[in-house]
């Protein structure tokens, strides 16, 4: 019997798939890919851009980016997300795409400039992400109660705990978002949390 591949590095971007599965009760396995071998021929194949995540589905599929692979595994198992036509589900994909157009992206903006400015102002681009991200941040404070969807952890929380885990300094994150502090906490006694993160050690 066929189960999904997780291609990935630990605690990146992978660790959504990884979480997601895990909660699901899904077996899967984890592959490995160094940078460099993410930069090789047969990878570029299957993602153009030669980054993690990927996932490989049982039938051989293979999908790319965050924000798919948690789109492709709500589809395939609805215990993480709420019912289909529900405001909490459209709530779900407005935290998602926040997260992944502001934080996630912010976080990468920050810690790889060069990317994305000349050097001589990758200082700047990377205060800018910072502040941005603070925006995305305090939005959602405001909405823990205590997770993003309500008093249980679905599969938008495993996203904000994975980026929040990318945070240089998660004391000054968190020191003026009480809701916050009080989740991340939460989620990193949450048993597909502990799973996924041992297995990795």
């Amino acid at each position: 019997m066929s189960i999904y591949k997780v291609i990935g590095r630990p605690a990146a971007g992978s660790l959504i798939a990884e979480f997601l599965l895990t909660e699901a009760k899904q077996k899967y396995e984890f592959k490995y890919i160094s940078p460099e071998e993410c930069k090789e021929t047969d990878f570029l194949k299957v993602q153009p851009f030669g980054k993690i995540p990927v996932l490989i589905c049982p039938n051989g599929n293979s999908i790319f980016e965050t924000m798919a692979i948690t789109s492709h595994l709500v589809e395939q198992f609805p215990q993480l997300a709420p019912p289909k036509g529900s405001y909490e589900r459209d709530l779900q994909w407005q935290y998602l795409s926040l997260m992944a157009t502001s934080i996630y992206l912010g976080y990468h903006r920050q810690f790889y400039s060069h990317y994305y400015a000349p050097k001589e102002v990758s200082k700047e681009v990377g205060e800018i992400a910072s502040d941005q991200r603070e925006v995305g941040y305090a939005y959602l404070e405001k909405v823990l109660c205590p997770y993003l969807l309500g008093d249980k952890p679905m599969a938008v929380d495993f996203y904000l705990f994975m980026i929040s885990r990318w945070d240089p300094n998660i004391k000054a994150l968190t020191e003026d978002k009480p809701k916050l502090s009080e989740f991340i906490k939460n989620m990193r006694s949450h048993n597909s949390v502990v799973s996924v993160l041992n297995s990795h050690k």
